[in-house]
């Protein structure tokens, strides 16, 4: 691929933007070449843990805007960004944002779609639409009311303003802020981690909390906990139990 590297390291997939020498400016090569991607890892039975993560000095600048000026930016994003924005959605392997240098518009976006986001301490955010007069997209604004509140919200992407991690953290926008020079070893040790779980118990939690209906939530649990109880990790697990009683 061009411009994603794709790595496969003891449970996780390494699903990285390639472009550092634009700060991994999205474009429509590596938007569809990420959908490819994850694709591919969410079919890979070896991969329980995915992880997105920016090669370089930055997570993602945001879209590469040397996009011609005259485009349907309505149709660019229902062709290149949503196929994407979707597939993150829907993947029901956990995906960890590992953010660093600068996340700006949609790359924000993108980070925001994964299931936790650990995050260096030096890492710049900005929503930075309304600069060329735009509304966020890529999916930025569900997530957003999802982990802000709608008056916080607001009032970051009417200011363009650009925050320091400890002000995303306040917002919601972290979930583990890393000290840079500990930054990548956490991540690693925190998708290895992770991995190492009952990947059904694991996905199972992910798509618990993703259900918006109550009764839907109850019909999942049964299905889930189904599941988790066929599995030799949780027959293991109680038979190490019982054995200490």
């Amino acid at each position: 691929m061009e411009t994603i590297q794709v790595e496969r390291h003891n449970g996780v997939g390494w699903l990285k933007w390639n472009r550092p020498e634009k700060l991994n400016a999205l474009n429509e090569t590596l938007l569809r070449e990420a959908r490819q991607a994850l694709g591919q890892l969410e079919a890979d039975e070896s991969v329980r843990v995915i992880v997105l993560i920016g090669e370089g000095r930055a997570f993602s600048s945001g879209q590469d805007l040397t996009i011609e000026s005259d485009a349907d930016y309505g149709t660019y994003l229902e062709d290149v960004y949503h196929p994407l924005v979707r597939a993150l959605s829907d993947c029901q392997k956990p995906i960890i944002a590992g953010i660093h240098g600068v996340v700006a518009g949609a790359g924000l976006s993108l980070a925001l779609a994964a299931d936790v986001r650990l995050v260096a301490r030096s890492t710049k955010f900005s929503s930075a639409f309304i600069k060329i007069g735009l509304v966020a997209d890529a999916g930025g604004p569900y997530h957003l009311r999802r982990l802000m509140r709608q008056d916080v919200a607001l009032d970051w992407m009417w200011s363009g303003s650009t925050i320091d991690a400890e002000r995303a953290e306040a917002f919601g926008l972290v979930t583990e802020l890393i000290e840079d020079e500990a930054y990548l070893a956490r991540l690693t040790a925190y998708a290895e981690t992770l991995a190492a779980k009952s990947p059904t118990a694991v996905q199972g939690m992910k798509a618990l909390l993703r259900e918006s209906s109550f009764e839907d939530g109850l019909a999942q649990e049964v299905h889930w906990q189904r599941e988790c109880g066929k599995t030799e990790v949780h027959q293991r697990a109680m038979q190490a139990f019982l054995s200490k009683k």
